[in-house]
This record gives structure tokens, C-alpha cells and sequence, in this order.
């Protein structure tokens, strides 16, 4: 588009303007009445010059409009600046005086605007509203209440009611339809075993951590058992909503429940943990230690909370332990750890409680344990029960599957399934 030079460069030009002040002329002139009406006639020379007047008329409308437009331009008129209407006003700055008592600017994702502030997710003193979570600010500002993304299953937003976050259901009412639970909104009950007494109502098919309520994660958990039953399908997993107990991925002290802190592991991946005195206020797979935040707290034997996916490494479900593992728990422990498929086929041992059946110069198709737990605690094989058409082995509250191997610790005179557990006195 051409426009007039002005200390040697082009100046732009709103690309739609010239066309709408010559709509404006044009439509200024339609509107005035022709002064001298002229009538038709054949006569060929008289309609010569009536073309030759049109042209005449049609070039000084021409040169009035590139008058405008030149002028405007040399007399610095904005052309598509910021101060044009159309371009967007600027927004104003988040100014804290002015937002509402006990918020705050805060900038999430991006956007800084008036937010409520928050130190916790158990204390309703400092803790968010419903459907609100409180997390840590962006590069290290002050913690704030973020919108949960959880709906009530028809994609609206969840309605505090009762039967959610954490209630408690009985296994016998089911999973789905649970009537503790509030299933209208998607709330089902959630439990490792069909008696399972600290079975609570959550919502499953979460995809991430704000899908959850405060005090909750999104979590890969083993599809089985459940509390509708007790078989186990090795390597099933689902995603569901969990308490952030012991153990459960976290960024800051809040995360965790009541009394918890957030600390790091040996790979600096944090975990919530709980306050200790002795080893006894402990899991049986951690010990009470001093690591440097002032309380002692319980830290896992194995150093980590999830490992490599390796015989005896600590795990969370099935999905920590590659295609060939399988996490498991024993009976009288918290403790879960990998197991993994042996070579061959495995005879069941007479003890269901698990003395272990490594001896010398017998071979289970079972990989080497790790180095720091060699000579700590055995490896066991477990085969199928004649009469069982499941293949599992009942042993602990997640049946080890058959010809799988596992940790075998020292539990009194006989030995029970896990790596890192030990017997406190």
C-alpha cells in the first residue's frame, strides 16, 4: 500500500481505513441532490461529454480523498496504536491493597491477580474453602488456595455434601454404589481388601492431583484387590484419589496430613512423613532418624519411597515394578516392595507364613537381591495351590501371585514376606 514518505520511511496504514473513508464520501454524495438533472437523450456527442464531466468528477473525488488521507498522516494521526480503542485497553496491575481481607497478588500460571492466602490443608484456621487446595506459590511465594478441577461426574462443579473426601464405608456396600459414599457425584469406596476396616470413600479415574480434594493425590493404585474382592490380576492398575499418608508424593509440608512434614528422599523426591521418638512410632520398613529438620521423623530402610522397579524395591502399585513385577505386601507389615516373575515354575513351600526356600544350590529363577540387602534377608518362591485356580498365593493383604519372588525377613521363628521390614522391641 502506498503511503507518503516522511523522513525516508514508510509509514503504515490501517489497512481497512482508506476503504472506509471512501465508503464515507461515497455515501456523503449519494445523499446530495444532483443540482442540474439532466434527461436522456440518443444524441451520441452529448453523451461523450457527459463521460468526459464523470471522469473529471470521479478524479477530483479521487485527489480529495488522497488529501485526507495524506494529511492525516503527515499530522502524525495514530495508526493502528495502542491507544486505538481496538487494540485492548492495558490492564491494570494487581494492587493487594485492594483485594479482599486475606488475599493477596499472586501469580499462578501466568496470571496475577487477588488470591487467598493459606498454611495449611487440615487446619480449618488457615486452611481453603471446598473445592479449593492449598499449594505452594510460584518460585517460592506465599502458599494460596487453587480452584480444584473435580467435578461431580456430569462435568459440573462438585457440591459439598457427605459421603466424600475420605469418609468412612463399610467393604460389604460395594464399591460403586456404595451407600456411605456419595455416589450421585462419583464418590466410590476405596479399600485393598473385602474387610478392609480403614476402606474410605474418593473418586478413581483421577488424571491429575487437582482432580483430587485437599489432603488428596492422584495415584496409580492396583485395580485388585479391592473391597469387592480379593483376587489379584498382576500388573492391573487404575488411578484414584488417596490420602496423602505416609509415603505420599508431596512438595511441601501442607500436602500432608495434620502433623506430617514433606521431607526428601536419597533422590530428593519428597515424601510425607511423621514426627518419631523411637523406632516404634514407626513402620516396620523405616527408622526413626534425625535428618537435620529439627523433630526426628520415620525414614524409609530402603532411603526412598518408590525405587527402580527391582527385586525388594520399595513401590506403590504394580506400575513402579516393570511388566515383570508385581508390588506386594506381606501380613503383618506396611511395608510394599517389588516382586519378580522367576524363571522357572515354583514349588509351594508346606509354611504359608514364609520360611524362606533359598538354600544353597537351589535354584528359584530368581534374580540376585540388591547388595545392601544381601545377607540381610532371604529370597522365597512361591508356587500354586493344588486347589486353587486363582494361582495366588494368600499370603498378606496384596496376595503374592505364583512363581513370583520375593524378601523374606526374619519375622520371630519364621520369616514373612517383605526386604526392608524388621521386628522392633
Amino acid at each position: 500500500m502506498w503511503a507518503p514518505r516522511n523522513s525516508g520511511r514508510l509509514r503504515h496504514i490501517c489497512p481497512e481505513g482508506p476503504k472506509v473513508m471512501t465508503k464515507s464520501l461515497h455515501a456523503q454524495n449519494a445523499r446530495k441532490p444532483s443540482a442540474n438533472r439532466v434527461s436522456p437523450v440518443e444524441s451520441r456527442g452529448f453523451r461523450d461529454r457527459l463521460r468526459r464531466v464523470a471522469s473529471a468528477e470521479s478524479l477530483s473525488k479521487s485527489l480529495v480523498v488522497a488529501a485526507v488521507i495524506g494529511g492525516a498522516l503527515l499530522a502524525g494521526a495514530p495508526a493502528c496504536s495502542s491507544s486505538d480503542k481496538s487494540s485492548g485497553a492495558p490492564t491494570p496491575a494487581c494492587d493487594s491493597s485492594k483485594c479482599a481481607a486475606g488475599n493477596t497478588c499472586l501469580t499462578y500460571q501466568g496470571e496475577t491477580k487477588c488470591r487467598k492466602t493459606c498454611a495449611s490443608n487440615s487446619d480449618p484456621s488457615s486452611s481453603c474453602p471446598f473445592n479449593y487446595t492449598c499449594v505452594p506459590g510460584e518460585d517460592g511465594g506465599e502458599a494460596f488456595c487453587r480452584k480444584d478441577t473435580s467435578t461431580n461426574g456430569a462435568g459440573a462443579e462438585l457440591a459439598k455434601g457427605t459421603g466424600q473426601w475420605g469418609a468412612s464405608c463399610l467393604p460389604m456396600g460395594g464399591l460403586a454404589e456404595n451407600p456411605a459414599c456419595d455416589s450421585a457425584q462419583g464418590f466410590q469406596c476405596y479399600g485393598v481388601a473385602t474387610t478392609d476396616a480403614d476402606a474410605y470413600c474418593t473418586k478413581y479415574d483421577c488424571a491429575q492431583d487437582s482432580d483430587c480434594g485437599a489432603g488428596f493425590y492422584c495415584a496409580a493404585i492396583n485395580a485388585s484387590p479391592n473391597v469387592e474382592s480379593d483376587e489379584r490380576v498382576v500388573g492391573e492398575t487404575v488411578r484414584a484419589c488417596l490420602r496423602r499418608d505416609y509415603c505420599a508424593p508431596c512438595t511441601a509440608d501442607f500436602d500432608c496430613g495434620q502433623g506430617q512434614h514433606c521431607v526428601g528422599d536419597a533422590d530428593g523426591a519428597g515424601f510425607c512423613t511423621n514426627e518419631c521418638s523411637q523406632g516404634k512410632n514407626c513402620p516396620s520398613d523405616a527408622v526413626c532418624a534425625d535428618i537435620g529438620i529439627g523433630p526426628k521423623v520415620c525414614f524409609p530402610r530402603a532411603q526412598r519411597c518408590v525405587g527402580d522397579g527391582s527385586l525388594c524395591s520399595p513401590c506403590r502399585s504394580d506400575a513402579d515394578c516393570g511388566e515383570d513385577g508385581a508390588c506386594v505386601q506381606g501380613p503383618y507389615t506396611t511395608e510394599r516392595s517389588c516382586a519378580k516373575k522367576s524363571t522357572i515354575t515354583c514349588t509351594l513351600t508346606t509354611d504359608l507364613n514364609g520360611k524362606p526356600i533359598q538354600k544353597q544350590g537351589v535354584n528359584l529363577g530368581c534374580p540376585a537381591l540388591p547388595g545392601d540387602l544381601q545377607g540381610q534377608v532371604g529370597v522365597g518362591c512361591r508356587g500354586r495351590k493344588a486347589d486353587d485356580s486363582t494361582g495366588l498365593s494368600r499370603i498378606g493383604v496384596a496376595s503374592v501371585p505364583a512363581d513370583y519372588c520375593t524378601g523374606m525377613y526374619a519375622f520371630g521363628t519364621d520369616y514373612n514376606v517383605g526386604c526392608w521390614s524388621r521386628q522392633t522391641k
